[in-house]
């Protein structure tokens, strides 16, 4: 029996930017990788919630709905040392389900079966053994609001409770989450057998054996039950694949029709079947004219339903707020498929390059835009820079991880070519890391990432933590679990939509210098500009210009005793 697809799963890109496919990032301070958190919860969120403090429950106690009591009660067995299970419900014509039942994972009593015709059954022990510790739940309506309200409650066991390092290994506890999945699939396609993929999966994670959230048995069934699930679902899935692709070209196709300003594009493979599109709307293109200076192209997410990286452009407005500048999904994360992207991009936008265009570390992607973009200047959002740390440099440099931290900080931003270039020199032999990948991979993208060589470009405060927080819960509004890709292109449509986005109050802005370049700005731009060139124009105050005698001017910061000459024609 086949099982159609219910969800679009997106999760973050989780293959390193080194080119050696067994190496796996995982971003540091981001422990959630996949926005589809109605599907699979994320392990690290159950257990910090459940590090909190979670009181017995008792008879009387309210909740808004039967999920939100089960998984307070699965918090309490948890710190507590036993599991539970759903166990009866009941239910009318007029509530519907006004009763549910949880009990302790060893409640009742394994009814004997009828064995199997085979020469040497299995003669499995059951755990259960008639533990009477429950919650009940009743439903009642509440001046018209529905509530459910804890009817009986017990926590007397016939059996022993476990201790925290016994209790994670229950199977109620035991989950393999999304990232860890997608990485189990890979080596399990790469021929490595079970037992070496829990010790990589230990390696990464940078943990002692055994202390992974799920044991080698769980490994073990969810690769016999994928490889099941791909033999049965696989023609399946390719043609969910096929329809919901040509499905979305056809809404592309529609919105075209009822808006002649509407952009899209698209290519087809060798059997004439959808391959790679993109799509823009009137408001973007327009905004693009005021606000396409510096562009942000963000790739994080890709699609394991569909096979597909998703690739988001975004400039920034005189709020500090994103713009929806243009969207494409591709087959593949190859060179030319992101030339076309960035083409179509280009086309979209009447010709006009950005002055600057940020990114993530990717070599295909440095290539493509060498290419199609010669006069624009490429920079390497610096989140994605440091977010990789961890995953690269924590195992090897063991202790020494958070001192190589700060210096590489310290590195970071540096102000002068020169001295960066020797400072990297002493930090790479310090730490013994001149034969590292990463490094090597960090020295080839130099041109991009580091404060000495990026200070002179128009960067439109992309790099700020504001607005990197503000693309990621733009991407989360449109990634949620949409069950194909015409409501994903419907999603995108009204987060797109100039008109839902929300604007700040116009707040009073106060003078801090008297300035009359800071009394005019006042009047002309709106307070987040306002506020960041205020910011400068203080900062200013901590610099003395002096005249030299051939004309130039040296800028000396008042704790510095070098300086920065500037010549003026």
């Amino acid at each position: 029996m086949t099982m159609k697809p219910s969800n679009n799963i997106w999760i973050r890109r989780q293959q390193c930017a080194c080119g050696d496919w067994k190496c796996y990032v995982k971003f540091e301070g981001d422990d959630q990788t996949s926005v589809s958190s109605q599907l699979i919860k994320n392990e690290t969120a159950s257990t910090s919630s459940s590090s909190e403090a979670v009181f017995m429950p008792y008879v009387g106690q309210i909740f808004k709905s039967d999920d939100d009591a089960f998984e307070y009660y699965s918090n309490f067995a948890r710190k507590n040392g036993f599991s539970i299970r759903k166990a009866r419900s009941t239910e009318s014509q007029n509530l519907g389900v006004y009763r549910r039942d949880f009990v302790c994972y060893r409640s009742g009593f394994n009814q004997p079966r009828k064995k199997a015709n085979v020469e040497h059954p299995r003669d499995r022990k059951s755990v259960r053994c008639g533990c009477d510790a429950k919650l009940y739940l009743t439903k009642e309506i509440v001046d018209g609001v529905t509530q459910w309200y804890v009817s009986q409650f017990s926590n007397v066991h016939n059996h022993e409770l476990l201790e925290d390092d016994q209790v994670r290994l229950l199977p109620a506890y035991r989950k393999i989450q999304e990232a860890d999945q997608e990485r189990i699939l890979l080596l399990s396609k790469a021929g490595f057998p079970v037992n070496r993929i829990v010790k990589v999966l230990e390696l990464e994670r940078g943990v002692q054996p055994g202390q992974l959230p799920f044991i080698e048995k769980d490994v073990r069934n969810f690769v016999r039950t994928c490889k099941k699930t791909v033999q049965e679902n696989d023609a399946l899935l390719t043609e969910k694949r096929e329809n919901d692709t040509l499905e979305l070209l056809e809404a592309c196709k529609a919105m075209a029709e009822r808006d002649a300003n509407f952009v899209y594009d698209y290519t087809t493979d060798e059997n004439n079947k959808v391959e790679n599109i993109s799509w823009s709307y009137a408001d973007s293109v327009r905004a693009y004219t005021v606000f396409g200076d510096a562009v942000t192209f963000d790739t994080t997410y890709r699609s394991i339903t569909y096979g597909l990286l998703l690739g988001v452009w975004f400039g920034i407005d005189n709020h500090g707020k994103p713009i929806f500048l243009g969207c494409v999904l591709l087959q593949d994360e190859s060179s030319n498929s992101f030339a076309w992207a960035l083409q179509t991009f280009l086309r979209f936008m009447r010709g006009r390059c950005p002055q600057t265009i940020l990114t993530d570390i990717d070599s295909c992607l440095r290539d493509a835009i060498a290419r199609e973009l010669p006069n624009t200047k490429h920079v390497i959002c610096s989140w994605h820079v440091l977010s990789k740390l961890s995953s690269w440099f924590s195992l090897p440099l063991g202790p020494q991880y958070e001192e190589f931290k700060a210096q590489f900080d310290m590195l970071f931003h540096l102000e002068g070519i020169e001295e960066f270039e020797h400072q990297w020199n002493i930090l790479v032999a310090r730490f013994g890391l001149a034969s590292d990948k990463h490094i090597a991979l960090l020295f080839s993208f130099r041109t991009s990432w580091p404060l000495s060589y990026i200070r002179g470009c128009f960067l439109a405060r992309s790099m700020t933590a504001e607005f990197s927080q503000s693309l990621d819960a733009f991407l989360k509004r449109i990634l949620s679990g949409q069950t194909c890709l015409q409501l994903f292109f419907e999603q995108v449509g009204v987060a797109a939509d100039l008109r839902n986005q929300s604007r700040e109050r116009v707040q009073y802005m106060h003078i801090k210098t008297c300035l009359p370049i800071e009394e005019n700005a006042r009047s002309i731009l709106t307070p987040y500009a306002f506020n960041a060139l205020q910011h400068e124009i203080v900062l200013s105050m901590q610099y003395a210009t002096t005249e030299m005698a051939n004309g130039s001017y040296l800028v000396r910061h008042y704790k510095k005793m070098d300086g920065i000459v500037f010549e003026y024609l």
